[in-house]
């Protein structure tokens, strides 16, 4: 079985060539391919494993725009194109393996599953009865009325100057979305929407059948305009595109660990020393967010992964020879 990497990033070129090199020892020089914003951070590609491939040209993604999504889809399909894996793994680039590859290959080979996504159907906005969640994190209760509002209500926007972008010589506006609750409106919303709206985290595990649906434009096309003007899309795009296929089976499980317990703001806490014992008895694949100073990687590799640690801290690259 042929498991492919779709990773994205924009910053800490390091950190990234740290996940690559460990995909490369753990899976034997799996397919990977990068999208990497080079707009926003450079990066010397010729330092990385030659089963690293980078996504020519880029998008300029941005957090919480449709860029995001389409630049995952431009990384499936370039793996599609050169490697036809069998699994295909979304990544960002401070993730990092947290179980073995057997472990790994193991599950997914017996799984019954078409996709790992973590979802749940958002489109009247009530909780359904009995609903367990979480205090906190993507499962929590009161997700799902905020989700209906930011994905299935119709919507109108405004522009918001931005002063941190105007000193940074960017484009100086952003979008500021707000909800519309008129009902006739939304009935009429919804009847150009004959699917359901399902949302949850982004990053996911799919086989190649999965993975042939979002890369379907006379299946996904419909999503992709729908969602494109909604803020955050990569939070339902893709669990609406896969969810309404019928003949796919999608587990309710991002295989990730993440820990959202005391998070502020929308990401997840760092993975701390602390997180190990909770993070080996998930039973997930893999966990995120790490820092970049590698030291968590290290007693990864050390505990759960038996190879040798990488120093991320040395400020040098590794050569690899060409292709």
């Amino acid at each position: 079985m042929k498991i492919g990497f779709a990773i994205l990033s924009y910053h800490q070129p390091h950190q990234l060539l740290r996940l690559v090199s460990t995909l490369t020892t753990m899976f034997d020089g799996p397919p990977i391919v990068c999208h990497h914003n080079f707009r926003q951070c450079s990066l010397p590609e010729e330092s990385f494993p030659p089963n690293v491939r980078f996504v020519k040209p880029a998008i300029n993604t941005k957090w919480g725009h449709i860029t995001t999504p389409l630049a995952a889809l431009r990384a499936f399909r370039l793996l599609q194109q050169t490697a036809q894996p069998d699994w295909y793994v979304l990544l960002s680039g401070t993730d990092y393996p947290c179980r073995s590859a057997a472990d790994i290959r193991a599950e997914l080979s017996a799984s019954p599953f078409d996709a790992y996504l973590d979802h749940r159907d958002i489109s009247t906005g009530v909780v359904p009865p009995g609903y367990v969640g979480t205090p906190v994190g993507f499962s929590r209760a009161d997700w799902i009325p905020l989700a209906y509002e930011r994905y299935v209500l119709a919507y109108w926007w405004r522009p918001v100057l931005v002063g941190k972008m105007l000193k940074a010589g960017l484009f100086p506006y952003r979008r500021l979305h707000y909800a519309i609750h008129n009902p006739r409106i939304n009935r009429w919303y919804k009847a150009k929407r004959p699917w359901n709206v399902y949302g949850g985290a982004f990053w996911l595990q799919a086989n190649a059948r999965a993975v042939a649906s979002l890369l379907d434009d006379s299946v996904a096309w419909p999503f992709l305009q729908y969602f494109k003007g909604r803020f955050i899309p990569e939070e339902a795009l893709f669990h609406s595109i896969l969810c309404n296929q019928p003949q796919l089976h999608i587990a309710n499980d991002s295989k990730r660990f993440e820990d959202w317990d005391g998070s502020i703001d929308p990401h997840p806490q760092w993975i701390e020393p602390h997180h190990l014992p909770a993070l080996i008895q998930s039973g997930a694949h893999f966990a995120r967010k790490f820092r970049d100073d590698g030291v968590v990687q290290n007693l990864i590799d050390r505990s759960i992964l038996g190879i040798a640690s990488q120093n991320a801290a040395s400020g040098k690259l590794p050569s690899y020879p060409a292709a």
